[in-house]
């Protein structure tokens, strides 16, 4: 059907995957469900969404922020007195035309001065929060927001309870769609993120040669990050010792990825443990140590608890201690099955839906129609 109005969803954040990839999930499943929706997006010059979001033909208005954890006091104080208020008034004067029905904070810098433009001209504000810890932004805001949205149950404790609705993560049809199966033999995969992850990129390898040498059969397929140097690096590393190795800085076909391997080796950031969780993907999730508020191993706590992954982490262990667990494991069939059984059993299928109702009750309360009505 469609609306009765046009009606305006704004999603403010970005910065990391980590908060655009989850805000580029939610516009497309409300553009689905809700066809005469117009979304539009905040966004930070310097984060990742000022690439992604002019690439997909987005409307976006990027603002001159920075970040305020981890940097000094005047720094901090430039950001909170001058760019802040800045970009507020750069929102609202963006917003003259027309007002979003509705905003979504998605965390990251550039979700704050959206909520916080969204709060003075009262529009309402949904919060969504993808880590099992809530970011900094997310935790302040709070207050103001009409409802919380959490990928993670763990999230709760942070929040009041009445606000809170756990919805779980949005993960890409055609990887929600993607299943894992065993291969022969065996396909590790590594996954260290956009930026790639350093201690993945050199004690995977090393890792790998030991057992290499112990005898084992094994493929790997590694998204290493960075630029061509790097991809090459790695990939020497494995092609010295005859390993059988795909080794990428960026992976384009993640469901392909996913579809390959028998066990994965990641970093913990939310949604590549919620895309493991939705495919049910035995992995080893080795969390970012300099994580703010070790939000990382909490997101991995949330599957290596259930016994659906198992938690290494990055302090205090070695190339000689990778091997070790990447052998019990990879070559461990009955290990992989009950993983890939007790992933599935915890997995929340429904993300899409549940997210896209909380919204509902401001969308539609405003005369948009649902296509699924």
């Amino acid at each position: 059907m469609n609306s009765c109005r046009t009606l305006q969803l704004c999603i403010a954040g970005g910065g990391t995957g980590g908060h655009v990839m989850p805000a580029l999930a939610l516009a497309d499943a409300a553009r689905q469900r809700w066809q005469s929706l117009q979304v539009s997006f905040i966004g930070a010059e310097r984060g990742l969404e000022a690439q992604l979001l002019p690439e997909r033909g987005e409307d976006v208005l990027l603002l001159k922020m920075h970040a305020v954890q981890g940097v000094g006091l005047l720094h901090k104080l430039r950001v909170l007195l001058w760019e802040m208020p800045r970009a507020v008034y750069h929102i609202r004067r963006h917003w003259k035309k027309q007002s979003p029905t509705l905003l979504v904070g998605v965390g990251g810098y550039a979700s704050a001065t959206g909520v916080i433009a969204a709060i003075i001209n009262r529009i309402p504000v949904v919060l969504y929060e993808q880590n099992a810890v809530p970011g900094l932004v997310n935790r302040t805001l709070a207050r103001f927001s009409k409802c919380i949205m959490l990928g993670f149950t763990e999230a709760e404790i942070y929040f009041k309870a009445k606000q809170t609705v756990h919805t779980g993560n949005i993960v890409r049809t055609a990887i929600a769609n993607t299943r894992w199966k065993n291969h022969s033999p065996p396909c590790l995969l590594v996954l260290g993120g956009s930026q790639g992850a350093r201690f993945l990129n050199q004690t995977v390898p090393q890792a790998c040669i030991a057992l290499h040498e112990q005898g084992k059969s094994f493929t790997v397929v590694h998204v290493c990050g960075g630029d061509e140097s790097q991809r090459r690096e790695v990939e020497d590393c494995y092609q010295k010792v005859g390993i059988t190795a795909k080794v990428m800085s960026f992976c384009t076909d993640m469901p392909n990825f996913y579809a390959c391997g028998s066990l994965m080796i990641a970093r913990a950031g939310a949604m590549t443990v919620a895309e493991a969780n939705s495919i049910g993907l035995p992995s080893i999730f080795v969390p970012l140590p300099h994580a703010a508020d070790q939000h990382q191993t909490y997101n991995a706590r949330s599957l290596s608890d259930q016994g659906a992954a198992l938690l290494f982490e990055q302090q205090d262990n070695n190339a000689n201690t990778m091997a070790k667990l990447i052998s019990d494991t990879l070559f461990n069939s009955q290990q992989l099955q009950a993983m890939h059984k007790a992933s599935c059993l915890i997995c929340i299928q429904d993300a899409k839906q549940r997210q896209l109702d909380v919204l509902s009750l401001w969308l539609e309360k405003e005369g948009l129609e649902s296509t699924s009505s």
